[in-house]
């Protein structure tokens, strides 16, 4: 199961909505749930169409702030609970019939509208019997380790937030890599980061999924990222051994004259029938792929390294 939560800062532009669309594409997630779409729910029903998503409630905003959205894919059973102007409470059933609690949440900055937000989520805690997983921007953060520059927090807020936690019971997921997912995106000593955004969940999803993980998904729209939490995150994948696994077309080996005389060595043996030809693609495509570019992935990896490093490090010159 993979929840992705995004702060997505206003979903009715078309640029917007083809990023989101491309996170979709590229993270598979079963729950979506969006927060600050500041557009009416009539107008998210086209959304919801584009990017192919089965399920949707939509909250209005209210002028041009607020609005949340929950969407969900075909096959998944999520059947929403209640809403506000802070949250949508939803009940999840899992293949196995287990079912889950997810919350989406979106924290007030205003001392007494924090308030309310935080007894809503006191009300859905007295209702929980099941695992229980809340995602969103919380506007609070539990330590000094979770701000960089501008003012500091006072400490009073950050003891509420981490007594909130307790209460509920609920663990902060911290994310496997990136830390900051929000910036006010300013130059210099105006520079200001916080980990806003973040997945708590409780003692009984922590025990029934233990390889659990958090993901900081990197954004260019939005000065908040995405995060995305999967039940299975860290789990070895034992299925994708062996070079036959590597086996996955990509556009760019067109351009490559080596897999054109590969192919056609193969297609020109007439003592072969065409499953057999087939086979032997798959077979001989497999390695080739492995050997041609196993080297770029360990170049991606360490350009989102580097990537972090600068978005989540010291800021400097």
């Amino acid at each position: 199961m993979k929840i992705l939560y995004w702060n997505c800062c206003g979903v009715g532009n078309p640029a917007t909505v083809r990023e989101f669309r491309q996170l979709l594409v590229a993270n598979v997630p079963d729950i979506v749930f969006l927060c600050e779409t500041k557009i009416n729910s009539n107008r998210f029903q086209r959304i919801r169409s584009i990017c192919r998503m089965e399920g949707c409630l939509a909250v209005d905003s209210v002028g041009k702030s607020g609005g949340f959205a929950l969407l969900w894919r075909d096959g998944i059973d999520v059947s929403v609970q209640n809403y506000s102007n802070s949250h949508i409470n939803s009940l999840v059933r899992l293949e196995n019939e287990d079912v889950l609690r997810f919350t989406g949440f979106y924290g007030q900055t205003a001392s007494r509208s924090r308030q309310q937000a935080w007894d809503i989520l006191r009300r859905v805690h007295h209702k929980v019997n099941e695992g229980w997983i809340v995602g969103g921007d919380f506007n609070a953060i539990l330590n000094l380790s979770e701000k960089e520059g501008g003012r500091s927090k006072p400490k009073v807020l950050m003891e509420e937030f981490c007594n909130i936690l307790e209460e509920l019971k609920l663990t902060d997921i911290k994310p496997c890599n990136g830390w900051f997912t929000w910036t006010n995106n300013r130059e210099g000593d105006r520079l200001v980061k916080e980990r806003l955004d973040r997945f708590v969940a409780s003692d009984v999803i922590l025990d029934k999924f233990p390889f659990l993980a958090s993901y900081v998904v990197r954004q260019s729209r939005s000065d908040h990222e995405a995060i995305l939490i999967d039940t299975k995150g860290s789990k070895p994948n034992r299925e994708r051994m062996g070079h036959k696994a590597w086996f996955r077309y990509d556009t760019c080996w067109a351009g490559e004259q080596e897999l054109k005389d590969l192919i056609s060595c193969i297609w020109e043996k007439e003592e072969s029938n065409m499953l057999a030809k087939m086979d032997m693609t798959r077979d001989k495509l497999g390695p080739w792929q492995f050997s041609r570019f196993r080297n770029l992935k360990y170049k991606i990896k360490g350009l989102e390294k580097e990537i972090i490093r600068l978005m989540d490090g010291r800021t400097d010159d």
